[in-house]
């Protein structure tokens, strides 16, 4: 069975128009599933950008605001130092083997 025959398979598309009235009264409406759904994600993404918002306006609350100077001390950050090759392709030996 080819995907087209499929989409015309009458499990899929109603025969006539009372199949169709029948089904889109169905329990699971697909139209307003979709739709609901949308709304649904819509609404978990705003209220997780809202809790994030809420979240960094308490930290500013809290801790005053640092210099640039502090807050640039990452580790990855750190650039210019030089580290050696061997360093880096030396292997940990097992104790199993």
């Amino acid at each position: 069975m080819t995907a087209v025959e499929c989409l015309i398979h009458p499990w899929i598309k109603p025969l006539n128009r009372k199949q169709a009235v029948n089904r889109s009264r169905s329990s699971i409406n697909m139209k307003n599933f979709k739709k609901f759904n949308a709304r649904r994600k819509w609404k978990l993404s705003y209220n997780m950008v809202s809790a994030c918002n809420r979240l960094c306006r308490m930290k500013l609350l809290c801790h005053p605001a640092k210099s640039d100077e502090d807050l640039r001390q990452c580790e990855s950050d750190q650039e210019d130092e030089k580290t050696k090759p061997a360093t880096l392709l030396r292997r940990r030996l097992s104790s199993c083997s």
